[in-house]
């Protein structure tokens, strides 16, 4: 049987995931090398401010995107020669990348970092979604 300091442990930590401290709200912070995250409510602002110059990518998969998703994000599937298809995207872009909790997006940011784009990691859909981005 599971002490309550262990479930009380283990919900805070499946709550905080994906989650940007009220510490970083409003400013970059590095999460790995290379890896920028800010929180969603600070995404969407930026997004609504110049929707122009930002694209949101959803990196997860073609069934998890079509089960919601923001309207008019872009999806390429972390898990499917994602390096490779986001050799077609332009680089004079911002990319927001969201994933289902956050981790996908760390390592999908990483990866388009290394390959010269400006991109941050926006955590999971259901901060996105709560932080004001209009879904479908």
């Amino acid at each position: 049987m599971m002490s309550k300091v262990a479930i009380v442990a283990i919900s805070l930590l499946t709550t905080a995931c994906g989650q940007t401290s009220s510490s970083e709200t409003g400013k970059a912070s590095a999460i790995q090398q290379d890896v920028l995250t800010i929180s969603a409510a600070e995404a969407y602002k930026r997004w609504k401010g110049n929707p122009d110059k930002i694209v949101i990518l959803d990196v997860r998969t073609p069934s998890e995107y079509q089960s919601g998703h923001v309207k008019g994000a872009q999806n390429i599937d972390f898990y499917s020669n994602f390096e490779q298809a986001i050799q077609k995207l332009p680089k004079d872009k911002e990319y927001y990348l969201h994933c289902a909790s956050g981790r996908r997006s760390a390592s999908a940011t990483e990866i388009m970092r290394k390959n010269g784009f400006k991109a941050y990691n926006i955590g999971g859909f259901g901060a996105v979604a709560q932080a004001g981005f209009p879904t479908e």
